[in-house]
């Protein structure tokens, strides 16, 4: 099995994109309008660029929590979509790789999980469940990511060294997602709901 995940490394990478373009196929079944798909590429554009902004800072990124607030105010595949869509945008900028397919299924899972906050209006919950995908889901699957590009045979035991060595980068990740989310929570999500409500984005339609 191991020797398969080292050989067919690609292979997972093209699945991981495919599952993505499955999502996208998915949510374009439920008949989305031109209006849907400008609001999910702009924004996960203005995403992508928040993320070159911060270049300096290392690891301290507001890119988890712009994506847990847009899928705050849309839903878990809108929120899927924008996540994955800004990994993808943003890698122009920091270079793409091996390595983006996973950026891409990590933000999209946030994406999803921001979709379950859609009721929640105080910041505190926000913050702790950003941290906690930050740490211990964005973290795990980028450090599998970096175990399955630097050894031949990826085991668990180095699975646990990487998560050992990346967990305090994974904790500044996290911190910085609690500031971000504390500062754009509210005046994001007025913004975002305000521009639904006005022009019926990403809104569910009544069967």
């Amino acid at each position: 099995m191991r020797d398969w995940l080292c050989s067919h490394y690609y292979v997972l990478c093209v699945a991981l994109i495919m599952t993505g373009f499955v999502g996208f196929i998915l949510y374009l079944a439920r008949r989305v309008r031109l209006k849907d798909m400008i609001m999910i590429t702009v924004l996960s554009a203005i995403i992508a660029i928040s993320r070159g902004v911060f270049f300096w800072l290392p690891q301290f990124k507001p890119v988890s929590a712009l994506v847990l607030v847009a899928g705050s105010c849309f839903g878990s595949v809108p929120g899927m979509l924008i996540g994955m869509l800004s990994g993808f945008l943003s890698n122009f900028m920091f270079s793409q790789g091996p390595w983006t397919p996973f950026q891409m299924l990590s933000w999209g899972l946030i994406g999803v999980v921001g979709g379950w906050c859609r009721s929640m209006n105080g910041k505190i919950l926000p913050m702790i469940i950003g941290f906690v995908v930050t740490v211990f889901v964005y973290g795990p699957i980028l450090n599998m990511a970096s175990l399955l590009l630097t050894t031949p045979e990826p085991t668990l035991e180095g699975f646990l060294m990487m998560e050992a060595s990346g967990f305090f980068f994974d904790v500044v990740h996290g911190i910085s997602t609690v500031v971000f989310v504390f500062f754009v929570w509210k005046p994001m999500r007025k913004k975002l709901v305000r521009m639904q409500g006005k022009y019926g984005i990403c809104k569910r339609k009544k069967r």
